[in-house]
């Protein structure tokens, strides 16, 4: 049987209150999900993630990666597709171009999405 309870709190602190006590009664972590604005700028650059203890915000770091591991792939997606174009008989001067703006703008559309 699938259960799903929600609930407001009036701040993080009393939130997260509610997911250790949730662990602490055999919920899975896995099975707990914890949505939260900015309100009370919990999220500010005094209170940064940083596991590796390098002095750079972790999240910070992995949306640089991500959007650098998007910005390939969406390039050779764009490039394939443009390449694939030039096969094209008689249309292979028209298409020069387009391969070439399509490679730039999978590239772009690539990083967007990786960092989001």
């Amino acid at each position: 049987m699938t259960m799903t309870i929600s609930r407001l709190y009036d701040n993080h602190n009393d939130a997260q209150q509610a997911v250790n006590r949730l662990k602490a009664a055999g919920v899975p972590h896995s099975d707990i999900s914890l949505v939260a604005n900015n309100s009370d700028n919990w999220f500010s650059a005094d209170n940064k993630v940083d596991r590796d203890q390098d002095g750079v915000d972790d999240r910070a770091e992995g949306a640089g990666k991500g959007a650098g591991i998007g910005a390939g792939l969406g390039g050779a997606a764009g490039l394939m597709a443009g390449l694939g174009l030039l096969a094209i008989p008689g249309l292979g001067p028209v298409v020069a171009a387009g391969w070439l703006a399509a490679t730039a703008l999978g590239a772009a559309a690539g990083s967007l999405l990786a960092a989001s």
